[in-house]
C-alpha cells in the first residue's frame, strides 16, 4: 500500500529542503510602485513566513523592459539585488524558504505600462489587454531567454532558494505553446514540439546559469480553458518535457486570464482544479503543486492523501490568515480566517493599481504599520450588535486588554453573513460567522445573544465606551403601490421568508443585492447541481437537455435599474461572471428606468421618455439600506462615548464593515 505525505511532512526539491508542503504562490500585490522592494513587501512576507509556510514564492518579478512595467517587483537589474536580499533574509529569519517567480507577460503587458508595443510569439490582439502585440524576432527571442537566465542568477545571488519560471495563465510561454496564438513558421512554430521550444530553451538557459543544485520550478496551466488552445493532455506533454529539461517542481494552476471559465471565484468549487494537478503528476517524475481554491488544511490533506499532488499552494488563504499553517499544526483550524473567494480586497484592487488587502483580514498589506499594543488603561467596552463589524471590534478591543461585553438581539453572531451564503451560492461566506463565534469564545468575550438593547440597558452596564453596530434595514422607495401584498423585500426573499408567486417577477434595483436576488429567483425550478449529477451519471437525459434545464427556471425575471448600467457596486473580477449568469438564466436587464408606480400584475415605468408597463405578478424591492443608528443619540444623551460602525454607519459591504470594526477596536 502506497503511503502519501501529510501537509506538515518535509519535502526536498533538488537540494532545497522544505519543512512542510505549504507553498505561498506568487501574487501580484501592488505594494512596490517603481518595482523596488520596500517595508510593506518585506513585512507582508515576513508575517507569512512567521505563520508557518514552508515555501514563499515572491512575484511576479519582471525580468526585463517588456515584462509588465513598474507595477511588478523588479529583477531586471543588478541594482535590484540588495532589496531582494533583504526580502530573502526576512523570510529566512522566520524559518521559511523563499523563491522568485520570473515574470514575462508578452502580449499581456499593457503598452502604457511598458512604454512600447507588447511582444509575443505572433501578431495578435490580446484577449487580456485588447491591444495588438507584435511578433518577436529571433534576436528578441534569444534576448528574452537570456533575460530569464540573468534574472535567475540575480535571485540566486540575492540568497533566494529557488526560482519559478512563469509558464501559465496566458503569459509569454503560453503564447508560444498555444496553437491559437502561435502562427510562426520558423522553428518556434507549427508542431507542438516546435511550440514547446521557446519554454524549454528558457529552462535550459536558466539551469545552465544557476547550476545543477539550485531549485528551478515552473508554473503551468493545467488547462488553458480557451477554445482552440491546450487541454490537460497537451499540458502533460509539456510538463514531462520540462521535467526532462531540468525543472525540480511543477506548480499547476488553472487557465488563462482571458478564459470565460471562473478560476478563483466562489463558482469554482473548493479544490476544483486538483484534477489538473493529478493529470500532470501522473506524467512527470518531479514533485507537483496543486493550486486554486484550496482554502482549508483538511482539503489540502485530502488532496495529498489522494496522491493528486505533492505540495499545496495557498495564496489567498495566506492573505486571509498568515497564521493558517501554525493554527492547523496546533489543531486550531477552527480559528483560521478562511478565504471566502470574494475578490473584493485582492483582485478587484489590482486593475485599479491599489494595494491588495482582504475582506476578512483588515491587517493584510498593513503589516509594516505597527499594531497597537496592550491598552495602558483597560476600559469597559460595550459592543451593541453582533454582525461582522461588531464582532471584529469586540475581538480587537479584547486583544488589547479591554473588558468587552457584546450584546446581540438575534440568536447567532454574524448578521447578514449567517443567511447570505446559501441563496447567493457563496458557501464560503458561512466561514465568517463561524470564525467569529470561535474567535470570540477563544478570547473569552462576554457574548449575550437574544438581548434587545435600549439606552437604559446600555447605561446600566456603565461602559467607558460604546461601539454601536446595529446594522441596517432594507430601504423602501417612495413608489406608489409599494405597500401592496405582492411587493416583497429582497432580504425576505433571499432568507426564504417569502416566495415570489406567478410567472413574471420584477426586481427593482440593479445593484449587487438586486442582481443576486434576480439570479436566486431565476434559478428556482432549474435543475439543481444534485439533479445534474444524477441525470448525467445515469445518462437519464442527453447532455444538451441537461444543459438547457440547468439554466431554465420556472419564472421570468426582469431587473429595473435607474442607472445606465447594472452592478455598479460589483467588482470587475466578478462582474463578468454575474453578467454571464444573468444571461444564462434569461434575466432581462432594463436600465435608465424610472419606476412610477406598482399595480396588480404590472409595474408602470418610464424609459426613453416613454411610459410602459412591465408584467409583474411579484415585485421585489432591492433599493439599498437604511442605517439603524437611532440609538446613538440616545446613548450620547446619557453621557456615553459612542462610535458607530458597519451598516449602522452606512458601510454597505462586508469589507467596509470589518475594516471599520477593526479600526474601532484597535483605536480604543
Amino acid at each position: 500500500m502506497d503511503s502519501y505525505p501529510s501537509l506538515f511532512e518535509p519535502i526536498t526539491l533538488n537540494r532545497l529542503e522544505l519543512k512542510n508542503r505549504i507553498v505561498m504562490p506568487a501574487m501580484h500585490l501592488n505594494y512596490t510602485p517603481g518595482g523596488k522592494v520596500n517595508d510593506r513587501l518585506v513585512e507582508f512576507y515576513r508575517a507569512r513566513a512567521a505563520g508557518g509556510a514552508g515555501l514563499i514564492i515572491v512575484g511576479g518579478c519582471g525580468i526585463d523592459q517588456w515584462a509588465g512595467g513598474p507595477i511588478l517587483i523588479s529583477i531586471q537589474d543588478d541594482s535590484d539585488i540588495p532589496g531582494l536580499t533583504r526580502l530573502a533574509q526576512a523570510v529566512h529569519q522566520q524559518g521559511a524558504a523563499v523563491g522568485a517567480q520570473l515574470y514575462m507577460a508578452g502580449a499581456y503587458s499593457h503598452s502604457i505600462l511598458i512604454g512600447q508595443q507588447a511582444i509575443s510569439s505572433s501578431p495578435h490582439v490580446s484577449g487580456f489587454t485588447r491591444e495588438e502585440a507584435r511578433a518577436m524576432t529571433l534576436e528578441e527571442i534569444a534576448q528574452v531567454q537570456e533575460d530569464f537566465a540573468a534574472a535567475a542568477a540575480r535571485a540566486q545571488e540575492a540568497g533566494m532558494d529557488m526560482v519559478e519560471i512563469l509558464g501559465s495563465a496566458g503569459y509569454l510561454i503560453c503564447q508560444f505553446l498555444s496553437p491559437k496564438i502561435n502562427q510562426r513558421t520558423d522553428r518556434y512554430g507549427g508542431s507542438l514540439e516546435n511550440r514547446m521550444r521557446f519554454g524549454l530553451e528558457v529552462i535550459h538557459k536558466v539551469r545552465d546559469r544557476v547550476g545543477p543544485d539550485f531549485c528551478v520550478g515552473i508554473r503551468l496551466a493545467g488547462n488553458d480553458f480557451v477554445p482552440g488552445s491546450h487541454t490537460n493532455t497537451e499540458s502533460q506533454i509539456f510538463a514531462a518535457a520540462c521535467a526532462e529539461a531540468g525543472v525540480d517542481m511543477i506548480n499547476v494552476t488553472g487557465g488563462w486570464h482571458e478564459t470565460r471559465v471562473p478560476q478563483i471565484t466562489t463558482e469554482l468549487p473548493t479544490g476544483g482544479f486538483a484534477y489538473l494537478a493529478r493529470g500532470i503528476k501522473n506524467a512527470v517524475p518531479v514533485p507537483v503543486a496543486a493550486s486554486n481554491r484550496i482554502n482549508h488544511p483538511d482539503l489540502a490533506e485530502a488532496i495529498l492523501a489522494r496522491g493528486d499532488a505533492d505540495l499545496i499552494c495557498l495564496g489567498r488563504p495566506l492573505l486571509a490568515d498568515p497564521n493558517l499553517p501554525r493554527k492547523a499544526a496546533e489543531g486550531k483550524s477552527h480559528l483560521i480566517r478562511r478565504c471566502v473567494a470574494c475578490n473584493q480586497g485582492c483582485f478587484d484592487r489590482i486593475p485599479l493599481l491599489q494595494p491588495v488587502g482582504c475582506l476578512v483580514n483588515p491587517r493584510a498589506g498593513l503589516e509594516y504599520q505597527p499594531e497597537p499594543g496592550p491598552a495602558e488603561t483597560p476600559k469597559r467596552v460595550l459592543v451593541i450588535g453582533g454582525g461582522v463589524a461588531g464582532c471584529e471590534a469586540a475581538l480587537r478591543a479584547a486583544r488589547r486588554g479591554h473588558r468587552v461585553v457584546l450584546l446581540e438581539a438575534g440568536d447567532r453572531l454574524g448578521g447578514q453573513a449567517t443567511w447570505y451564503p446559501v441563496p447567493t451560492e457563496r458557501p464560503d461566506m458561512a466561514c465568517i460567522p463561524e470564525y467569529y463565534e470561535a474567535a470570540l469564545a477563544e478570547q473569552e468575550i462576554d457574548v449575550r445573544l437574544g438581548v434587545a438593547v435600549d439606552a437604559e440597558l446600555a447605561a446600566a452596564l456603565e461602559p467607558d465606551a460604546v461601539i454601536l453596530a446595529t446594522g441596517a434595514l432594507p430601504a423602501t422607495p417612495a413608489i406608489e403601490g409599494v405597500e401592496a401584498d405582492h411587493v416583497l423585500s429582497a432580504w425576505d426573499v433571499l432568507q426564504g421568508k417569502v416566495i415570489p408567486h406567478g410567472p413574471n417577477v420584477v426586481v427593482i434595483g440593479g445593484g449587487a443585492v438586486g442582481l443576486e436576488t434576480a439570479l436566486f429567483v431565476a434559478r428556482q425550478g432549474a435543475l439543481t447541481p444534485e439533479q445534474v449529477y444524477f441525470l448525467t451519471l445515469f445518462k437519464a437525459e442527453d447532455p444538451e437537455t441537461i444543459a438547457r434545464l440547468a439554466t431554465e427556471g420556472s419564472q421570468k425575471v426582469t431587473v429595473l435599474e435607474m442607472l445606465p448600467k447594472v452592478g455598479a457596486d460589483i467588482g470587475k473580477s466578478t462582474k463578468w461572471i454575474v453578467y454571464s449568469k444573468l444571461k444564462l438564466f434569461g434575466v432581462q436587464l432594463r436600465t435608465k428606468v424610472t419606476v412610477k408606480s406598482i399595480a396588480p400584475g404590472k409595474v408602470l415605468i418610464s424609459q426613453d421618455d416613454q411610459d410602459q408597463e412591465v408584467a409583474a405578478d411579484s415585485v421585489i424591492i432591492a433599493t439599498g439600506i437604511v442605517p439603524q443608528d437611532q440609538l446613538a443619540d440616545e446613548l450620547k444623551a446619557k453621557g456615553l462615548a459612542v462610535t458607530v460602525i458597519g451598516d449602522a454607519r452606512g458601510a454597505g459591504s462586508l469589507i467596509k464593515s470589518i475594516a471599520q470594526g477593526y479600526r474601532a477596536g484597535v483605536e480604543l
